[in-house]
């Protein structure tokens, strides 16, 4: 479990401060966090998002997936070897934990230490992938 994020996390605000640390920005040159856009949650747009910040300077074995409730229900009912989210960490070699809270239309991939709280402390260690209408 990421040792700064605790019940007392509100996803809400802490996902929306992550949307508006886009790399992209524009004008910008301090670190932001990488953004990737999903149609669905399936264990191939994961993927996608671990490559995304593994890309970067990140220490991959230390990312940790944070997902809603839905999407990991979601995930579990796509996916014929994943029944719950100890599967998801077996099959993307990542820990992964779903947190109360968590929009679901948001999944994060970070590094323990990037956010106390809401704040964003290492943006540069955070990968958002944004989920379309899963349905």
């Amino acid at each position: 479990m990421p040792s700064r994020i605790d019940a007392e996390t509100d996803f809400e605000d802490l996902t929306a401060r992550i949307r508006t640390q886009s790399q992209q920005a524009p004008g910008s040159d301090t670190e932001r966090v990488t953004i990737r856009s999903f149609e669905a949650v399936r264990t191939a747009s994961l993927e996608t998002l671990l490559e995304a910040a593994e890309s970067e300077h990140l220490e991959p074995g230390e990312l940790v997936f944070l997902l809603s409730g839905a999407n990991a229900e979601r995930l579990c009912e796509r996916e014929s070897d994943i029944d719950a989210v100890d599967d998801l960490e077996t099959e993307l070699g990542r820990r992964g934990r779903v947190a109360d809270g968590m929009p679901d239309d948001t999944v994060l991939l970070l590094h323990p230490d990037a956010v106390e709280g809401t704040e964003l402390i290492e943006p540069e260690a955070i990968a958002c992938g944004i989920v379309g209408t899963d349905g």
